[in-house]
């Protein structure tokens, strides 16, 4: 009679459901809030619809320029997935990148979602036309600025990436490395589209030169302007937004400069060969949602908006700007002045990262020790300034720069170029 039981207790057992929890593995160069309030949400979300749990696994290989990398690094290992569903953040640049690269599943997203999103702000594109991309906020770049250090230095709140090359703010200026972050790689690449080649590096080499160390992360740029460490810095506007927010806006600024600066979107798309397609599918138009949209925008604490982490950042979808509970900048009614192309920036996106790196970052310390002799007169300026790259030269590196060979021997010959010009410049200073 108790084996009878047992035998009825196991059948009992074995035809309830079993259902495991669902899976989602996302790389996203996002910062830990914003993984923490996205999925908290999520999670929810997806309960609801599915009656299910999920549980999202996050990678991130240090920032948007290092997880493009290490995808496109799985990809040449298995053609035919990377075992990610969903890459999550890094602007723009590496979605047109990726969709190049047929790397991106197109999935139309529903009419009832599309219709509140315009097709472009300031004339860049929301969401790609093949529905590879979507945009799931909007991102400005600029100048995060410490107010007390400025006064403490004497110098003015800079209103133009080049005011930052000055004299008055060398050792003052906080940047970081392109070739790991892609907000920074952003913004200079506005920068060299925003000035022309020539004038465009004078700008970046300035910029760099008046800086005294060169993180990884450009989070970590931000934070030494908000704790002092540097007046300035290049900064996009989650980061500068996020140190407002806890210094207090009577102690830092951030400045768009006038006409050198563009809003873009910050993108997600699903990978090809998404091992969880259909939870991919549903994440992103989460992401899309009202729910998700005042997530990012709303302050910590207020209703609809995130528990823990303020996300300062800018909706994709103009309504919710009406709906926000403090004043903030709306993107679809500033005028933007300059174009930006992105098909260019796209192309060009490993040969900036490196040429910015031979130039400058890998020739850092001799590269401010020159500069300072440009302030001085004891260096030429039109010498230090002077690159081993033409403007008319780009298409043919382009064409040729993923061919190791032929990459690692046009950056031995820069390096060696820009190492002999500073090295004279400090010289000059002995003689």
């Amino acid at each position: 009679m108790k084996a009878q039981k047992y035998f009825m207790v196991l059948i009992a057992i074995f035809s309830i459901p079993c259902y495991g929890t669902e899976k989602l593995v996302v790389i996203s160069p996002h910062w830990e809030g914003v993984k923490i309030e996205i999925e908290r949400a999520f999670v929810n979300y997806y309960k609801k619809i599915k009656n299910r749990d999920i549980k999202i696994e996050w990678l991130d290989q240090g920032g948007s320029s290092d997880d493009l990398k290490y995808v496109e690094s799985l990809f040449k290992k298995n053609p035919q997935t990377t075992g990610i569903d969903v890459f999550f953040g890094g602007g723009l640049d590496p979605y047109l990148r990726l969709k190049e690269h047929r790397l991106l599943v197109p999935w139309k997203m529903s009419d009832a979602i599309l219709k509140d999103i315009p097709e472009k702000c300031g004339g860049i594109p929301n969401y790609d036309k093949d529905y590879t991309w979507y945009g799931i906020v909007l991102s400005s770049f600029g100048i995060l600025c410490n107010k007390k250090v400025l006064e403490f230095i004497n110098a003015p709140v800079p209103q133009r990436w080049s005011d930052i090359t000055k004299p008055v703010y060398h050792g003052w200026v906080g940047a970081s490395d392109p070739r790991h972050s892609g907000s920074m790689h952003m913004m200079f690449e506005i920068i060299l589209q925003a000035n022309g080649w020539e004038k465009g590096w004078k700008t970046i080499l300035g910029i760099l030169a008046n800086t005294t160390s060169i993180p990884a992360s450009a989070s970590q740029s931000a934070k030494d302007t908000a704790i002092g460490q540097t007046a300035v810095s290049l900064s996009i506007d989650s980061y500068a937004l996020a140190q407002i927010e806890v210094n207090g806006a009577e102690n830092m600024c951030f400045v768009l400069p006038e006409k050198e600066t563009v809003i873009n979107p910050d993108c997600a798309g699903i990978l090809k060969g998404a091992p969880n397609l259909d939870n991919a599918r549903i994440f992103m138009e989460f992401l899309l949602s009202d729910q998700c949209q005042k997530l990012w925008m709303f302050p910590k604490g207020s209703q609809g908006g995130p528990e823990k982490y303020s996300l300062n950042r800018l909706s994709i979808k103009p309504h919710i700007y009406q709906q926000c509970p403090i004043p903030v900048v709306n993107p679809y009614k500033k005028k933007i002045d300059m174009n930006f192309d992105f098909n260019l920036a796209s192309k060009r996106w490993a040969l900036v990262n490196d040429l910015t790196g031979v130039f400058a970052i890998d020739c850092a310390s001799i590269l401010r020790k020159a500069y300072k002799n440009v302030f001085n007169g004891k260096c030429d300026s039109k010498k230090f300034f002077e690159i081993p790259v033409k403007e008319k030269d780009q298409q043919y590196l382009i064409s040729n720069w993923k061919d190791p060979v032929f990459r690692n021997r046009h950056l031995s010959q820069y390096l060696s170029f820009s190492m002999k010009k500073y090295k004279m410049c400090v010289k000059l200073k002995a003689s």
